[in-house]
This record gives structure tokens, sequence and C-alpha cells, in this order.
């Protein structure tokens, strides 16, 4: 009983706390949506609605055919080309650098370069981002160098996380990046959770959500999307549709019209966008985070894209993806193109961009130069000190934490010959920090 007591009281407190703002109001107009029923004496299974069209707003030849979306912000507009073009340059040299043995994992972007910086284009700055694994163009949008990307990559001591992430895995405070995480979907629910506070807080932030068509098939994607709907979080998700979860195709992956008309049965704005058009994403993502807030619930975009590439550096997309295969696929890849050659014909045709074919060529040996310096300096820059790892998760170190770094010390004093420590920053920032703090102490007690 004195248990239930407690937990009732803790429930008071909490609702308490959020007050009207946590607890979604419900007017008698949503009353009457959910209770009036239309009735009918003619017997009908459904078994289709009206297909998603997919906006664009470029051609393929970098033609403008809608006029509501030519961009003004010349600096915002040549800030997605250089960092799409800066993208596929980067994935080529890195790749190979995998190929090499220079570096642990890889992820590519070939054809789904515009959906990461036309998005953060799109909204803010202080807008949270929950990453899948192919949002580079992200990070690079908030300031990210390819340099940025490699310490992430081998978790040396310029990844923001210090290395307590897995290769890959973005988490940066500072830039809003929430972290990654690798288990398929895991994270859509933490979108829409992180998009619930901000509106019980009554921040005009919102949070974006990436996922791919695979992580749409998870139990957890739906958790995410009903609760987000259904208690108003300020989350924009975005799922990105490349044709394939690993080897796993959409036509095996699901039988309905993808991923957007879903939306619709969580009871939320839905739109399919091309994601090889720049334009078009940029324009639904500055459009659907105006509509997050205004309406004070989520909205789901699903980008219709291609996975050029494998789907990592321990796949072998030869494998499943035939010559038959691919032939089949011809006329939806001639249907969609080259998102850099359509952004750029279409910034040429505005008189931003002079001459872009050699604007392109000179861009992507200039990022090529660069990249090679990246890997160079990474292979010399040594991962943090040993001792962070028991740092950061609590504010007072449990005595059990302090024993199990007590034995790794003990244990690498014996064996510290084994192991390559000479890799590792000899002295923890931490410690040299307290330690100085120490000497100027010693300092004052003479004087």
């Amino acid at each position: 009983m004195g248990f239930c007591r407690y937990i009732r009281q803790m429930l008071r407190q909490v609702f308490n706390r959020l007050g009207k703002a946590g607890i979604r109001q419900v007017s008698w107009k949503n009353m009457d949506y959910y209770y009036n029923y239309e009735f009918t004496n003619k017997m009908e299974f459904i078994d289709h609605t009206k297909r998603f069209p997919v906006f664009r707003a470029l051609d393929l030849e970098g033609n403008l055919i809608n006029p509501e979306c030519d961009i003004k912000d010349k600096a915002k507009a040549l800030k997605i080309l250089n960092i799409m073009i800066t993208h596929r340059e980067m994935d080529k040299v890195f790749n190979s650098s995998h190929r090499q043995g220079r570096i642990t994992f890889y992820v590519t972007h070939l054809y789904e370069e515009a959906i990461g910086p036309a998005i953060a284009a799109g909204i803010q700055d202080n807008d949270f981002a929950v990453m899948q694994c192919r949002e580079h163009g992200l990070v690079l949008y908030r300031g990210y160098t390819p340099e940025d990307i490699l310490h992430t990559i081998k978790g040396s001591t310029g990844d923001p996380a210090l290395g307590k992430a897995l290769t890959f895995h973005f988490a940066d405070p500072k830039r809003c990046i929430l972290p990654l995480s690798a288990p398929m979907g895991s994270k859509i629910g933490h979108g829409a959770g992180a998009g619930y506070a901000l509106r019980v807080k009554g921040e005009k932030r919102i949070v974006v959500t990436f996922f791919g068509d695979g992580a749409s098939s998870e139990g957890d994607c739906h958790a995410a999307l009903n609760f987000a709907s259904t208690l108003g979080s300020q989350t924009l998700f975005v799922c990105r549709n490349n044709g394939y979860a690993i080897s796993t195709p959409i036509y095996d992956q699901y039988a309905g019209d993808g991923i957007a008309p879903r939306g619709i049965g969580y009871g939320m704005p839905a739109i399919k966008v091309d994601g090889c058009d720049p334009l078009a994403v940029y324009f639904v993502a500055q459009q659907a985070r105006k509509k997050v807030l205004e309406r004070q619930g989520p909205v789901l975009m699903e980008t219709i894209a291609y996975r050029g590439g494998d789907h990592s550096t321990s796949d072998s997309s030869a494998l499943y993806r035939t010559p038959e295969v691919l032939a089949k696929l011809k006329p939806f890849l001639d249907s969609i193109g080259d998102p850099i050659q359509r952004f750029g014909k279409y910034l040429e045709k505005k008189g931003w961009v002079t001459d872009f074919p050699n604007y392109n060529e000179t861009l992507t040996k200039q990022v090529n130069v660069e990249c090679m310096k990246a890997t160079q300096t990474i292979e010399n820059t040594p991962f943090p000190n040993r001792s962070i790892m028991f740092d950061g998760v609590y504010e007072k170190m449990p005595w059990n934490v302090t024993e199990q770094k007590e034995e790794l010390e003990a244990h690498l004093k014996k064996f510290g010959n084994v192991y390559p420590l000479d890799h590792f920053k000899q002295q923890h920032f931490f410690i040299s920090i307290q330690s100085t703090k120490k000497k100027k102490k010693k300092k004052k007690k003479k004087k």
C-alpha cells in the first residue's frame, strides 16, 4: 500500500507540473470529430486511396516549374550547392580510405546529397536534429568540416563526443545534434519525446527526426508517430525513402503507397517530395517547420530518392542489385536525375553561378585536396585519454565505477606493454584542469 501511495503522489506531482501545457486539451470540436461517424447501408471494403503525388520545384534540366519556390537567398542557395559537391567528393575519398584500411567504416550518399543540406537550410540552426546515418550534409551545413567528420568516425580527441559513441555516430550539443543510435528506428521515439518537451516548454523550436524506409517497419516508428500526433510533439518526421533497407527493396518492405500516407492514419499532415530536387526539399522543410509550430503537432515528410552506392562499407549492393534489377529501375532513375546537376543548372540560369561545369570541377578538386589532408591528419591524432570513459555519466562518480577505474589502471600498469597506449592522449584534460587549480591554490598559500 505504501508503494502505491508513493506512485500516486509522484504522478500527481508530474501532472501538476505539466498542467495545461503538458496535457493536450481536447475541445468539443475534436470530440465531435472522434464520435461523429458517417453511417451507410452500402457495404464497401476500401482498399485504396488516391496516390500521393511527389512534389518537385525543378525539372531535370534545372528549370523552375513552380515560381513560388524561386529561392531569394543567394548565400543559402550557394551553400546548399557547395555542400552537395563537397559531400560527393568527400564520399569518394573517405570510401577509398576505408578500402585502404585507413578508417574503420563509412556510409556514402550518392544521389542523396540534397536531403541533408536542404533540410538544414529550411529549418533553423537551433532546431534539434535526430539523425539516421546519411545526414552528413546537415552536419556540414551546421559547421562541420570533412576533417571533423573523420574525427567522429575515428573517435579521436577532435570528436565532440570524445570517442564515447560508435563510429559515425554524431553527437554535438553545441550544434543541437542529438546522439545517434545504431539500432534501427530507436531514435524516432526520442525525436517524438523531445518535440513534446519543446511544446510543453512553449519553445518556438522543432525537432527534425530522420529515419529510413526500413526503420518505418519497426514498432518504434508506430509508437513514435502515434505518441507525437496524439500528445502533440513539435516534430518533423523525415523518412528517407531511397528504395532499399540495406538489401531489402521497398517492394519487399511494404505493400502500400510508401510512408507518407501513414501520416494521415496517425492524424498528421504528410507530403512526398522529390529527394533529388534540393529546391523542393528546402521549401517543403521550411513550410513543414511553420506548420509544426502553428498546429503544435507533427508533420511527416517522405523524400523519394535512390541509394546510388552500397548501404555502407560492410555491404556489396552488386549481390542483390543485378543488371536485370537495374534495367527495371532505369525509368525511375531517369525520372529523378542528379541533384547536383539539377540545382547547379538552376543557379547558373539565375546568374548566381558562372559556367557550372567548371565551377563543379574546381570545387571538387579543392575538396579532394582537403579530404586527403584530413585523412593524413586523422592518422596522427590520438584517441582521448582512457580515463574519460568513466566521466560524464554521474555527477559524482559512485564507488563501483571508481573501483572499475582503479582496476583498469592496475591492469594496465601490469600489462600496459601489450596495448598500444601510445595511440591515446596521455593526459586527460579534466585532470589537467584540476591540477592547475591545485597549483594556483598552493601559490596563494606561499604568498
